[in-house]
């Protein structure tokens, strides 16, 4: 198995074309999201998340294993971090550069439904404070590349405390946060 690194708010860092390839695979996707998000699960437990047999999901998560993205405890798989960090490398090697767009628009893919879900299935439960609190971030600007990497950049440093955060404090609830940074093709 390939041993992946961590960084400090607990996401898999991938810099190999080969892990990227691996995780870009929708149902391997759906396994790592579910494990990074709910935590330990049995092959039983992954199959009925991704809708597939036990069998398939057993070896969809022994791909991601050797790869170092999950491991096996016994009977139960789990994530080797608590997300998933990658770039598009500048230069360099074409593999790599290819395997994270892949894996990058599969990613955005995979979670195009969550709003619609939210929408119809949790705003309309929340009580009037934590909605008044959710909602989008939808702003036109002018920036270079090099400008919305830093963006991201300090985003995620922004939001370092609360990713940090062990333990929930009181009244806290996880809180998915998407952003997007869709840049235009050039004219």
């Amino acid at each position: 198995m390939t041993e992946v690194r961590v960084n400090e708010v607990g996401d898999m860092v991938l810099e190999g074309a080969e892990a990227m390839r691996v995780l870009a695979e929708p149902v391997r996707l759906a396994i790592t999201d579910r494990l990074t998000r709910h935590g330990v699960a049995t092959t039983a437990e992954l199959a009925e998340a991704v809708g597939m047999s036990a069998e398939a999901a057993g070896a969809h998560a022994e791909k991601l294993a050797s790869v170092g993205l999950v491991k096996r405890d016994g009977e139960s798989w789990e994530a080797c971090g608590r997300g998933i960090f990658f770039e598009i490398p500048e230069d360099g090697d074409v593999e790599v550069q290819q395997a994270a767009r892949a894996l990058s628009s599969a990613m955005l893919l995979s979670y195009e439904h969550l709003p619609r879900q939210w929408v119809e299935d949790t705003e309309p439960e929340l009580d009037n404070d934590w909605a008044r609190s959710a909602g989008l971030f939808n702003a036109g600007m002018w920036l270079t590349a090099e400008e919305l990497r830093k963006v991201q950049e300090d985003l995620e440093v922004l939001l370092m405390p609360y990713l940090q955060r062990k333990e929930p404090v009181p009244d806290a609830r996880r809180v998915r946060m998407l952003a997007y940074f869709l840049p235009p093709k050039a004219d």
